[in-house]
């Protein structure tokens, strides 16, 4: 499979890693952007192949409107658009992928920045995103189906204006949901009769999660299907600035920049313990001011990759990354190296875990134009410790321990002397 990698892309135009895949802190703000990423799951449509209907806010997504008011997305919100020889997908966390327009020449596409890849579909006007073990089908741009490597779908109906309507899994259990002026008011689990074949053959059987908005359509309250709610304030750009629980405790924001581009600098709860303000750079570092007196630093890379991290105790954490986006090596505070290899495939072939010198059987492994590599030859060995862009280490043992200098080598542009045995 062909691969173009390129970082998907927040509304702000900064590179982004999925929510679950970024490096957060509190409730919880992104440590590459300084943005919110609030994702809550509200309901689920059970079955062989499970659906989570999930809503996420992204503070970089103020100016956009997916049916739950701005900055908040949800499960079904996604689209495709071609323009040219390019393919652009939306995802569910309003994210902005490119691939490349797969043809009959070339099917398939992979992405491994993101991880995910387009192919052509069964239908002559179907593209299919993969990304995990789930695949979207697009026709026309639009979702019409999520299925998994065994064939399961959920199906996507929608209405005469071309919203989603109901999500059906096939086996008579559906999701349906309600609008207000072209906003999500409601999701209704539903139950397909077999005595009927007419469409109100789906029956509500419980109403999942209802929505409510302000005078201008942000969301400001979701309640469950047992009456809890949750509630949310904002500023006039949209940015959020407190969310309540249906418990009683609350988060709060203070924010640097404004809209889209907003910058967390303060985030702080209704109970003393979580009280934290951060510092950043326009170089990728963050530095956490907690509210014990500790600090915390995230490092992150041009394209949304974690490359150092220390803990509040002054721990540090080095990881790397070949061409790909791929973890080739990684070391924690005690100093212990886990290395990666891959195949021309991209897919996981050797790990060597823990090394703080080289094991005992022969292993050869070749970085893949970034910072790594292990190698044995004969009586020398070489084991490079490339932790980051910032520092390099360099370690080699022989058999019998013993070591001597010789040797250079260039990583990630950086000449460093090696050491050989």
């Amino acid at each position: 499979m062909d691969d173009a990698p390129s970082s998907a892309k927040n509304p702000n135009g900064a590179a982004s890693a999925s929510a679950d895949k970024t490096a957060t802190h509190g409730c919880p703000v992104s440590m590459v952007t300084g943005e919110e990423l609030l994702t809550l799951t509200d309901g689920e449509l059970q079955g062989v192949l499970p659906f989570a209907w999930t809503r996420l806010y992204r503070t970089s997504a103020v100016e956009v409107d997916s049916g739950l008011g701005l900055g908040w997305s949800h499960s079904l919100a996604q689209r495709l658009e071609v323009a040219g020889e390019s393919v652009v997908w939306t995802d569910h966390e309003n994210r902005s992928t490119t691939f490349p327009l797969p043809t009959a020449a070339r099917p398939a596409i992979s992405n491994s920045l993101a991880e995910a890849a387009i192919y052509l579909g069964a239908a002559s006007d179907e593209l299919v995103l993969a990304q995990g073990a789930t695949f979207y089908h697009f026709q026309g741009g639009v979702l019409t189906a999520i299925s998994d490597g065994y064939d399961n779908r959920l199906r996507i109906s929608r209405d005469v204006s071309g919203r989603i309507l109901r999500l059906d899994n096939d086996a008579g259990r559906a999701l349906l949901l309600r609008y207000e002026r072209g906003h999500i008011v409601a999701v209704d689990y539903q139950v397909f009769r077999v005595e009927s074949e007419a469409d109100d053959a789906w029956v509500t059987e419980q109403n999942v999660v209802s929505y409510r908005y302000d005078e201008q359509w942000r969301l400001v309250e979701a309640t469950n299907a047992v009456g809890e709610s949750e509630r949310y304030q904002y500023d006039s750009l949209a940015v959020i600035t407190e969310r309540q629980l249906a418990g009683g405790a609350s988060f709060f924001w203070a924010w640097e920049r404004s809209g889209k581009a907003a910058r967390c600098v303060r985030h702080w709860a209704s109970f003393a313990q979580m009280d934290t303000r951060y510092v950043w750079d326009d170089d990728g570092r963050v530095t956490l001011l907690n509210a014990d007196g500790s600090q915390e630093v995230y490092v992150h890379d041009p394209r949304a990759r974690l490359v150092q991290r220390v803990d509040p105790d002054g721990g540090e954490h080095f990881k790397s990354y070949d061409a790909q986006g791929r973890l080739t090596v990684e070391q924690d505070p005690l100093g212990a190296i886990t290395a990666y290899q891959y195949d021309e495939a991209g897919r996981l072939v050797a790990l060597f875990p823990g090394m703080t010198s080289l094991p005992p059987t022969s292993m050869s492994m070749v970085s893949y134009g970034s910072c790594a590599g292990v190698r044995r030859s004969g009586s020398t060995s070489v084991m490079i410790r490339a932790i980051s862009h910032a520092r390099l280490i360099l370690m080699a043992m022989s058999p019998s321990t013993a070591m001597t200098s010789g040797g250079s080598c260039w990583l990630s542009g950086i000449r460093t002397t090696a050491v050989s045995a």
